[in-house]
This record gives C-alpha cells, sequence and structure tokens, in this order.
C-alpha cells in the first residue's frame, strides 16, 4: 500500500492537486474524465491495452468533505466486496497511502455516452445515470424499475457488509457494458461509524446521513427523477399532465414505492433495500391496470349474475317437471 512519498506532493493544506500526477504503476494515465473537491479521476489504459478510470486523491485536498484517513479506511473496506456484485463498481486497485500524501483506485470504467464499451481516449466520456437523464428527462416505468431493483439490490448488499454509501445520486450511478452499477466510494462508510453531515443536497435524508435508512431516502429520489423527470426538489410533485394511457397509470402506482421510500420519518420507510427491491419487482411482475381491473370485476359480476339466474332457471324447470309428473300420476 506505501510508495515513496512523491515529489510533486504540495503541502499546503489549500492546495490544488499537484500538476504532475503520481505514477499508477502498470497504467498510462491520459487525462482528466472527472473529480471533484476530494480528487480527480483518470482515463487510463493498463500494459494489456485495457481501459480504466483511476482516482487520485490528495491528502491536502480531502480534508473539505472528509478527512483523508477516512476516504481511505472507506475505500479499502469497500474493495474486497466491490467485485462480488454486479450492482457495484469493481475496485482492482488500491495504492498509495498516508505517506505519500495520496491514494488511487484503479477501477472499472464506465460505458462512453456514444460508443459504449468501445473506447476512443480522445472523445470519451463517461455514461453516467446523470447524463441519461439530461438527454432524455425520464425513463419509462420499465426501466425505472430494473434499473431501481438493481442499485437497492447492491445497496443492500453494501448493508449487509456493514457499510453505508452516504451519495446516492445519478451522477454516482455509471453504465458498464450496459449495466447500472453503483460508483463513487469517496463518503462510503461503516454503519457505526460517527456519522457527519455529507452528501448533495436535494438527496439527503431529512434526518441527515450516515443509516440504512437514510441511504433508501436517497434512492427514492433517485427514483423520483428518473420516473417524473422533474428535479428531486420538486418532490412529492408529479408531472403536471398525465396521460391517460398505461405508462401513465404506472406512473402513479410506482410512485407510491416512492412515496414510502422517501417518508419524512425513517421509522415508516421500507426497513430495508432489500425490501425495496422486492417491491420494485413485485411491481415489475404484478402491475395492476385499473381498467383492466374494472373490466375485470365488471365480467365477475356478470357472471355470478349470470350463473344464479342459470340456477334460478335450472330450479324452475325442476320444480316445473315435477308439478307435470304429479299431475299425470308418474
Amino acid at each position: 500500500m506505501t510508495e515513496p512519498a512523491n515529489p510533486a506532493r504540495v503541502t499546503s493544506a489549500a492546495a490544488a492537486p499537484p500538476a504532475v500526477p503520481p505514477v499508477v504503476p502498470d497504467h498510462q494515465l491520459i487525462r482528466v474524465i472527472g473529480g471533484g473537491g476530494s480528487g480527480q479521476v483518470w482515463l487510463a489504459r493498463n500494459v494489456l491495452g485495457t481501459y480504466r478510470a483511476v482516482k487520485i486523491v490528495y491528502e491536502t485536498t480531502a480534508g473539505h468533505k472528509r478527512p483523508f484517513g477516512g476516504e481511505l479506511d472507506g475505500v479499502m473496506k469497500f474493495e474486497p466486496i466491490s467485485r462480488q456484485h454486479d450492482g457495484l463498481v469493481d475496485i482492482l486497485h488500491v495504492g498509495g497511502g498516508a505517506a505519500a500524501g495520496y491514494f488511487y483506485c484503479v477501477m472499472e470504467l464506465a460505458d462512453d455516452i456514444a460508443t459504449g464499451p468501445n473506447i476512443n481516449p480522445e472523445h470519451y466520456q463517461p455514461r453516467t445515470l446523470a447524463h441519461d437523464l439530461a438527454g432524455r428527462r425520464r425513463l419509462p416505468i420499465g426501466e425505472c424499475i430494473r434499473l431501481g431493483a438493481t442499485i437497492a439490490s447492491a445497496l443492500g448488499f453494501l448493508h449487509r457488509h456493514g457499510l453505508i454509501h452516504r451519495d446516492i445520486k445519478p451522477g454516482n450511478i455509471i453504465f458498464v457494458n450496459g449495466f447500472p452499477k453503483l460508483a463513487d466510494t469517496g463518503l462510503v462508510a461503516e454503519i457505526a461509524e460517527p456519522s457527519s453531515y455529507v452528501g448533495t443536497e436535494g438527496f439527503i435524508a431529512p434526518e441527515g446521513p450516515g443509516t440504512i435508512q437514510a441511504d433508501i431516502y436517497s434512492l427514492g429520489k433517485v427514483l423520483y427523477e428518473i420516473s417524473t423527470g422533474r428535479d428531486r426538489n420538486d418532490y412529492p410533485e408529479l408531472p403536471a399532465h398525465l396521460e391517460d394511457n398505461r405508462e401513465g397509470r404506472d406512473l402513479i402506482q410506482f410512485n407510491k414505492i416512492i412515496v414510502k421510500a422517501c417518508r419524512a420519518n425513517p421509522s415508516q420507510r421500507y426497513e430495508s433495500a432489500d425490501e425495496l427491491m422486492t417491491a420494485l419487482l413485485t411491481f415489475q411482475f404484478c402491475r395492476r391496470d385499473p381498467r383492466r381491473e374494472k373490466t375485470r370485476d365488471l365480467l365477475t359480476k356478470l357472471i355470478e349474475v349470470g350463473g344464479i339466474c342459470v340456477a334460478i332457471c335450472v330450479f324452475a324447470f325442476l320444480l316445473w317437471r315435477i308439478i307435470w309428473l304429479l299431475r299425470h300420476g308418474q
């Protein structure tokens, strides 16, 4: 884990990342493709020619969000389980450390927004759920269900291993070979770890982040954005003009799942991410269509009435037959 200190390391706590990045063994850093206050994400190519994402976090820039050691500790706990669930981004290697003044994570790379898994390094742009929403505004309910169930399953797996994510949002859900994955482990922490107020405005639960129920709330807000096309701060408003078709009726029913996930009182939300996943899958395979149900109820009533009429006719015929036989002495 430890490497010689990088000579380009900046010692000032307020300094920007060094102009020359550290050496990442067996990887060529091509260009910066993302990042924030806690680090930079580079497009990289390994010795086999495979493209990867490399996140570099510097001790001098991590403090505003979370202490450097805390973020490194979260990554170290996430790394061994990241490759055990298809809905979590794979962390392939971690290097550096406190002595070096930085650490790096080698991760699988998100698809390109235009060419998918076929990467052109000059034009590469990572495909995230946030990008999809910007172009499509809202997703069909069937797609919302599949994506939500995948991320809820990944979140439940994370929780069962004693970890919470604390920053679930469309920008932190990437696509790898077309499959959605929960990414950005910068705020991952143990459930028992003392909580600090971190995350992204609008996705943070009313009681604050740092619990299983708070992660569920954040995912509920993601489901709200992708199903309605509205900003998470507009919750709980639905689109002004819902069409009277299958998609519109499905949205009304799907919104009931969102409402439960985003209850202000944590005890009224789903007890676990797995329970939320089950609710989504149940809705997927048992969708209710009010019009079909109304038609089915009407047919059921008609059948019941028809059955009663037939029974009355049979009884009347039998009674008439008995009277006729009695009259004719038979």
